[in-house]
């Protein structure tokens, strides 16, 4: 009972400078205060007036209950009290690769007007924490350009230069969309209106949007120089191959002349200043007349660096491991990244040929796919199979079409990769690619 009816230490020390002071000053208690200690009332007292005649055996065991709660109740005095700490949880910094790409359109601007069959070029900028693996410009409904990065795991700064031509007069949506991999960005969007003749044009691209350095070409339809419009920064290299080493980096709107080609035209030797190397040909746009354009032998492959040969060394056997989970591939994505030729015919015309490149973008390999292309005469024609693309590599396939059955206006060229939908691929809504020719 004694021990129950003293409370919190902060009492405990009060009482003990209570009977500290008490003792100190040899004052007997009060009977009030006496019960107040032992919290019984019910239990007889010493008889504390008489104590100097009477025998002093209570007085005695008394005082060493006392000098013993005494000790106790000052141990109380020495202990603090704060209030139980929280742990704040600790934060961790991450990096949310699981967001989309960004992209902006920088020209045209909104309502900016346009000639019909005009070239114009759209200008952008890709951005995403992974890397944008490819830019796609759709007119209306229509993909009518796809530039991929020459980088497989794409890039984190992405600007392009995507050429398009209007066939007819009005107002077209423009939308601009960046993708890793499979996953889109939100569009970007801007609108032009494509006028009859130049002189109901009033309000004209920006020649140069946003200040600073232009990196929109000016392409004369009428120079027969082949030359290449390099659609996004490329790798301006010793060979005609990733393995070669890098020159310089040519940005988007930089327009080189074309002095030489592999047999497939997969890549273009060209003459940047008093350079000469190689550029990728899917990441380009051609102009003029490249029919001349010689075959040139591509340089020996480059000695990795560090290389040197050493004898094979002899292998001990390892022990046999449990087998573990192979690794799954991931799936294809098969794009017409670029269609390549002149989109000016003046008949009567020799016979047009049109490079077309097909890119498999995604993760895993293709394996066999047809292919086909509708021609400007309505017709539907084979353009062969692949028998495969791994993920990254691409292919260019040529068409050839004359144009001298045709009156004069505009045509396109469309192809179709995978036009059997016989591969199981990312996306199924981007295969197909196409060209407007002007003809007159």
């Amino acid at each position: 009972m004694l021990f129950q009816k003293m409370g919190s230490p902060i009492q405990h020390c009060l009482m003990g400078l209570v009977l500290f002071r008490s003792l100190s000053v040899r004052r007997t208690l009060s009977r009030r205060a006496l019960l107040w200690i032992r919290g019984n009332d019910r239990m007889p007292l010493p008889n504390m007036d008489s104590s100097r005649n009477a025998p002093g055996y209570y007085m005695r065991h008394f005082r060493l209950i006392i000098t013993g709660v005494l000790l106790l109740a000052l141990s109380a005095c020495n202990l603090s009290f704060s209030p139980e700490q929280e742990n704040d949880p600790l934060v961790v910094a991450t990096i949310d690769a699981g967001g989309k790409p960004n992209v902006t359109i920088t020209s045209p601007e909104q309502n900016d007007e346009v000639v019909v069959n005009s070239q114009i070029f759209v200008t952008a900028n890709a951005t995403d924490a992974v890397g944008v693996t490819r830019v796609q410009l759709i007119a209306g409904t229509q993909i009518v350009k796809t530039v991929s990065s020459e980088s497989p795991s794409g890039q984190t700064n992405f600007p392009v230069l995507l050429d398009y031509t209007p066939r007819q007069t009005g107002e077209i949506d423009l939308q601009v969309i960046a993708y890793r991999g499979a996953t889109a960005s939100d569009p970007a969007e801007v609108t032009i209106n494509v006028r009859a003749n130049e002189a109901q044009v009033t309000a004209t691209i920006a020649p140069n949007p946003g200040g600073g350095s232009s990196n929109i070409p000016v392409i004369d339809p009428n120079d027969p120089t082949c030359r290449a419009l390099v659609n996004a920064g490329l790798n301006l290299r010793t060979g005609p191959g990733t393995n070669y080493s890098r020159i310089t980096v040519l940005g988007a709107g930089t327009v080189v002349p074309i002095v030489g080609r592999l047999g497939d035209n997969s890549w273009w030797q060209v003459r940047s200043g008093a350079t000469v190397g190689w550029l990728s040909a899917p990441f380009t746009t051609v102009y003029g007349i490249c029919t001349s354009v010689p075959i040139v032998a591509a340089p020996p492959s480059p000695t990795p660096p560090g290389f040197i040969p050493t004898t094979p060394p002899t292998l001990t056997p390892l022990p046999t491991l449990t087998p573990v989970a192979s690794f799954t591939p991931g799936r294809p994505d098969l794009v017409v990244t670029s269609i390549s030729g002149t989109q000016t015919v003046i008949l009567p015309s020799d016979p047009v040929t049109y490079s077309v490149v097909i890119t498999n973008t995604g993760s895993g390999a293709s394996g066999a796919f047809a292919n086909e292309v509708k021609l400007p005469d309505g017709t539907t024609a084979d353009l062969g199979v692949v028998a495969n693309l791994n993920a990254g590599e691409s292919i260019t396939l040529n068409v050839s079409f004359d144009f001298s059955a045709l009156a004069a206006g505009s045509y396109s060229i469309e192809v179709r990769a995978d036009s059997d939908s016989q591969v199981a691929e990312i996306s199924e809504v981007n295969n197909t690619g196409i060209i407007q020719v002007a003809v007159s």
